[in-house]
């Protein structure tokens, strides 16, 4: 283990392979192994991601946290290692005691990224991370788009890309109004004078050409007044030389944009950040509007993945609208979880057991949920200094109580709203349980905002620690 220097993101990389490896040929505690190992590869492609988007991942501050979670994984090499000496008797009587070891060891590498301040420092950015296969494999090529030939629905068209160049003029710096892990996203005004939003797709490394259309299957047949309209789509593919196994090789590059309706108030991350203030009342508003969206999309089966305040748009009304579907997943009749092998999101509103472990299930949107509904109510609602973004649960846990309430500012409640206020900070806190299990679903947590289901006891959330 010592040739294993600590202290950088590309070491930790170095042992989630030899993690990797070892595991191929355990001969005990195979499962909790393969548990290990999957969660590992997770973090080390996230950890990879980081530092490739952004400078911070360099940062000093980050030094100390990188080399204690990498202790972690040393930690976990050894155990795997000792799980492929199946012939040492002594260690082999004590499977038992090694699985749970190794289930302390993989919880200790998930608490020390969550402790960390990877989440803090990068939490505007959206992860894309596809095909873990392992924690350096390439991505597999691409496989080339499907036909032009797609059956056009009553309000959905196909337009050109020229059609759209004309409407954003030719996609202009001045005409964007957002920009996320899947693409940019523009102001159009089409010939007809229709004003829409268009989001054009970013051209990725190992970019799937099969999944705009995945997109267009999730959202197409969408319908409710807490959900984005779509309007169309765009497809054009061209030809492009591209090097494949050393030789020059013709590959086909699409062009993809989605069209909907553009929403003439943006987002509600200008509520959160201040830049426009909104009272309570219509926060309550927009709260109960995200929630029966959300729970719309979970009787389509639908997981949105990326539910956060710069994906949620606010119409002329006021009312939210849950938009951007570029990473959100169907789920098969009947399944309520499943295993993916990609990581795509929001690091701060990505549910725990979907970073660490892949798993995917409605309570991943409603752990967004809960820290969506946090930072909405307290955006430029508070006397002090909002708290940062990775103190926001603890801070809610401790300011819900009636002796914190004057936190808010007098003028902008009175006593029966602090009381709602209250009640939503304990909803957004019952939604953000780290265990699945005791998050509510959509549906209990309607109930709980209309005041027809009382709310469960909490647990206090587990303590954050700088590490600064």
């Amino acid at each position: 283990m010592a040739d294993i220097a600590l202290g950088s993101v590309g070491k930790i990389v170095q042992i989630a392979l030899k993690i990797k490896e070892a595991v191929e040929t355990v001969k005990q505690n195979e499962k909790e192994c393969h548990d290990i190992q999957r969660c590992v590869a997770r973090v080390s492609a996230l950890l990879r991601k980081l530092d490739e988007m952004t400078e911070t991942m360099k940062d000093e501050v980050m030094r100390d946290a990188l080399e204690d979670l990498a202790e972690s994984l040393e930690r976990a090499l050894e155990l795997v290692m000792e799980c492929q000496r199946k012939h040492n008797f002594r260690r082999f009587l004590g499977a038992g005691n090694m699985a749970k070891e190794l289930g302390r060891v993989q919880d200790d590498i998930v608490r020390k990224l969550q402790l960390g301040n990877f989440a803090t420092s990068v939490q505007t950015i959206t992860i894309m991370v596809t095909n873990i296969q392992s924690a350096g494999g390439p991505p597999p090529r691409p496989p080339p788009p499907r036909s032009q030939g797609e059956v056009i629905i009553d309000g959905f068209t196909k337009f050109s890309l020229s059609e759209l160049k004309a409407a954003t003029e030719n996609f202009s710096d001045g005409n964007k109004i957002g920009s996320g892990g899947t693409g940019d996203v523009y102001k159009g005004v089409l010939q007809d004078g229709q004003v829409v939003a268009i989001k054009k797709l970013h051209p990725i490394r190992g970019f799937d050409h099969c999944r705009p259309y995945d997109e267009i299957n999730v959202f197409v047949d969408l319908k409710h007044k807490n959900i984005i309209r779509p309007l169309g789509y765009c497809l054009e593919v061209t030809m492009v030389l591209a090097i494949y196994n050393g030789k020059y090789v013709g590959a086909q590059q699409g062009e993809f944009c989605f069209v909907q309706e553009y929403m003439e108030n943006g987002s509600m991350e200008n509520i959160m950040n201040g830049s426009r203030f909104i009272g309570w009342s219509c926060r309550f508003k927009m709260i109960q509007g995200i929630a029966q969206g959300l729970h719309y999309l979970h009787e389509q089966r639908v997981v949105h993945m990326d539910l956060k305040p710069q994906n949620i748009l606010v119409d002329s009304d006021m009312n939210p609208r849950i938009s951007d579907f570029g990473v959100a997943k169907k789920l098969d009749l009947g399944v309520e979880k499943t295993f993916d092998s990609s990581i795509a999101g929001t690091m701060h509103y990505m549910a725990p057991e979907y970073m660490y472990k892949g798993c995917v299930s409605t309570k991943c949107d409603v752990y967004s949920f809960g820290n969506t509904l946090l930072g909405t109510i307290i955006g430029s609602m508070i006397i002090s200094t909002p708290p940062n973004i990775s103190e926001l649960i603890q801070w809610a846990f401790e300011a819900r109580d009636d002796v914190r309430m004057e936190l808010f500012k007098p003028s902008l409640c009175c006593k029966s709203q602090l009381m709602q206020i209250k009640k939503c900070m304990e909803i957004g806190l019952l939604c953000v349980e780290e265990d699945k299990e005791r998050r509510p679903t959509m549906a209990d947590v309607l109930a709980m905002l209309n005041g027809v289901k009382e709310l469960p006891a909490l647990k206090e959330p587990y303590p954050y620690i700088n590490t600064e």
